[in-house]
């Protein structure tokens, strides 16, 4: 197949200037599908089981624009590259022109860890998938060390590059040899241990737990000192480059009962594990920190989105960073080795500041537009509507194959809901506004409300009632009829984050920043009208609730569990183990099965007894959207990083998906969206759908070479090589 000709461009062109506005173009009819690889045989990535292409060999696609919140960052020896971590893949790129120049494509999940071996021949990498893998700096891969029995979230290097440490939810610490040759295994933290790090003569291994606890441990295994005085779980701990200090970090104390919390600190430590000097100015939990290369200074970053730089006689220096709240977290630092700035991974971008502030014109941030806010499955047929950064609302069909576009607000949406009947869904927006829409993106109405709704809309199922929250307006809940506002009342102290009727039409129950559940009943004469029963769990804001469709469940989501509850306010089964906030909640028709997705990017799939049926494909970024298909056979998910998915609910494999991206046109408002693009694949990699400018500026297709090793190729230079990949669909019609 020879590259896209300006003849078939503007062909399509002229097709897209006739066609509905918002809509795309059918496939052509001699289109042919392509069928999935072997997927023991495909590499991991976003495309589930590529398509065995002769003599091309494994590959997959990958986004240029950063998916995920980049969790680690790591310079090379010499300072010429930069990795991180995005997801799944680790990319690699020039450290001065930020060129992407490699990517390390293996692990089956996120990956949370990465190191460079000081002579640089090395980088480890460690992931949600219980893995640990090392590869050359070329790219090509090495070992896969296998023992870990849950995430791992650390990985450090010897200082003689010929050894490696790793250690993670299971509480153990592995040593493995270069070659991947498994060595000592410690037990003694009793706790997930999230943090290590080598001194630099390479004598001791520091490392933290979330039992607020720092050990020291020499390399044959026995135990060295125990560093107490953290009043939260560790969250880093890095020695200076002379050896002369350890600097450990901590969430500080959660408030649980008043009076209870505790700001973050750093502390100090010399390598005999005496106590130093403790560090204050953290508000919230303290992601990361990095030492200069003199050892005089180290930087720290925290939730509380600064980036403070200490003397290590413990006084503030400097804050170089306290700025935007929608991309200001910072999760990783690491200073350049022998230059006088560092860089700060966050929330889809990698910077570089210096101990004054920014440094240079460097910089890789995802263009804002692009997260997916909302999903919401037609009980109907298979149509799908996503609510999106850029105000739109998408209407998918035909397998990702098709897609309506309504531009439905002027600030992001935030939510959608389709009616009963699916003929016609709600939307909300950041703009304060209420909409009501038929599915070809005609405006049916507008609803006259009060204030900022957030992301809490629910129909009745006869579809008679819409009930909405005001978020800021003294927890008011509007319910309408018709169009009309039947009744309003306050529902919570604190913020409503969630709501859902019952069955029936006659209750909600709602969700809120007070921690409270709350059971309504609804009724025209507001005498009657009474709150029911008041559910609370100590587990922090709810989320999330969904009213089973039987009528027999509700669920809850908290920050760290789902709970289930019977209607009259009995406790039911609770599902632990996430680690953020449950964001979504969705019931099968049948009320089988239960769909979380959680800030801490996981999709899973549940069962009444409170049992996990499956572990699903998660995101790189927050999940917030789950929906399950009328027949149950099928669930939706989206996310922050821009991707949306149809999951088989009995196997859990991925059947289509659609990757947003950002446009290049910019919404008029205040701030600065843009308009999303995107492109959808079936699950063999072929394209369903889509911009071909977009998807040769904002894509790459990875080759497997020999060595292993990946090649990047532009769509243009793989579609040469691969029949039947190009586009068959048109572009943006806006």
């Amino acid at each position: 197949m020879k590259p896209l000709s300006r003849s078939w461009f503007f062909a399509i062109t002229l097709l897209t200037l006739l066609s509905p506005l918002g809509s795309r173009i059918a496939p052509a009819a001699d289109a042919v599908d392509w069928q999935p690889g072997d997927p023991a045989k495909g590499l991991p990535g976003l495309i589930p089981a590529p398509a065995e292409i002769p003599e091309l060999g494994r590959w997959q696609i990958m986004p240029l624009p950063l998916r995920g919140y980049i969790e680690m960052v790591a310079f090379s020896p010499d300072g010429k590259s930069i990795a991180f971590a995005d997801g799944g893949y680790v990319r690699i790129h020039n450290t001065f022109s930020m060129k992407l120049t490699g990517a390390l494509l293996g692990h089956n999940g996120n990956v949370r860890a990465i190191d460079w071996s000081p002579d640089g021949k090395w980088i480890a990498t460690a992931g949600e998938d219980s893995t640990v893998r090392i590869w050359k700096s070329t790219g090509e891969p090495g070992p896969i060390l296998k023992g870990h029995t849950a995430a791992v979230r650390a990985v450090a290097w010897n200082a003689d590059s010929q050894s490696l440490a790793s250690a993670g939810l299971d509480g153990t610490i592995r040593f493995w040899q270069t070659d991947g040759t498994p060595g000592i295994v410690i037990d003694g933290h009793n706790a997930p241990v999230h943090t290590l790090d080598f001194s630099p003569d390479g004598k001791t291994l520091a490392a933290g737990d979330e039992n607020h606890l720092v050990r020291l441990w020499n390399v044959d295994g026995t135990a060295g000192p125990v560093l107490k005085g953290h009043l939260g779980a560790i969250t880093e701990v890095e020695w200076s480059r002379d050896g002369a200090w350890l600097a450990t970090c901590d969430t500080g104390r959660v408030p649980v009962l008043l009076g209870q919390a505790q700001e973050p600190t750093i502390r100090l430590w010399t390598p005999d594990g005496k106590s130093g000097p403790v560090l204050s100015g953290h508000s919230r939990s303290i992601n990361a920190v990095t030492w200069n290369p003199d050892s005089k200074k180290l930087v720290t970053a925290g939730e509380d989105r600064q980036v403070i730089v200490w003397d290590t006689d413990g006084n503030q220096l400097e804050v170089v960073d306290q700025g935007r709240k929608d991309r200001n977290d910072v999760f990783a630092l690491d200073w350049h080795p022998d230059k006088p700035f560092f860089a700060a991974g966050g929330r889809f971008s990698v910077r570089y500041f210096s101990p004054n502030g920014p440094f240079g014109p460097t910089k890789l941030i995802r263009l804002p537009g692009t997260k997916l806010e909302c999903i919401d499955w037609s009980p109907q047929d298979e149509t799908l509507a996503v609510a999106s950064r850029d105000g739109t609302v998408r209407i998918w069909s035909n397998g990702l194959r098709s897609e309506t576009i309504i531009v439905a607000h002027n600030r992001p949406t935030n939510y959608v809901r389709f009616h009963p009947d699916g003929k016609r869904l709600a939307t909300v927006s950041f703009d304060e506004s209420l909409r009501e829409w038929d599915t070809a993106g005609n405006l049916l109405q507008t609803h006259a409300v009060k204030g900022f709704i957030g992301r809490c809309i629910s129909w009745s199922q006869d579809g008679d009632l819409l009930a909405a929250c005001y978020r800021f307006n003294k927890g008011n809940c509007a319910v309408f009829r018709d169009g009309k506002d039947q009744e309003s009342f306050v529902i919570h102290n604190g913020q409503p984050l969630s709501l859902d009727f019952n069955p029936q039409g006659t209750q909600i129950v709602s969700g809120g920043g007070d921690g409270k559940i709350l059971l309504t009943r609804l009724t025209t004469d507001d005498t009657q009208r009474q709150t029911l029963a008041e559910l609370t769990a100590d587990d922090g804001d709810v989320d999330s609730v969904a009213w089973s469709p039987d009528g027999k469940w509700i669920a809850s989501g908290h920050d760290s569990s789902v709970r289930l509850w019977h209607p009259d306010g009995q406790a039911g089964p609770v599902m632990s183990g996430f680690e953020a906030a449950v964001m979504r909640l969705d019931w099968s028709p049948d009320s089988k099965m239960l769909a979380t997705g959680s800030w801490d990017t996981t999709v899973q799939l549940w069962n009444v007894n409170g049992e996990m049926i499956r572990k699903l494909p998660g995101h790189a970024a927050p999940c917030w959207g789950v929906s399950f298909s009328p027949d149950a056979s099928q669930l939706a998910t989206c996310g922050w990083d821009g991707v949306m998915r149809l999951l088989d609910t009995k196997t859990g494999e991925i059947q289509a998906l659609a990757i947003f991206v950002a446009d290049t046109e910019v919404i008029e408002n205040d701030i600065n969206e843009r308009r999303q693009a995107a492109v959808s694949f079936n699950r063999a990699g072929q394209v369903l759908s889509g911009d071909p400018q977009i998807l040769d500026a904002r894509f790459v297709y990875l080759v497997e070479q020999p060595s292993g090793a990946m090649k990047i190729l532009k769509p243009s230079e793989f579609f040469s090589q691969a029949p039947g990949a190009d586009l068959k669909t048109t572009g943006n019609d806006e």
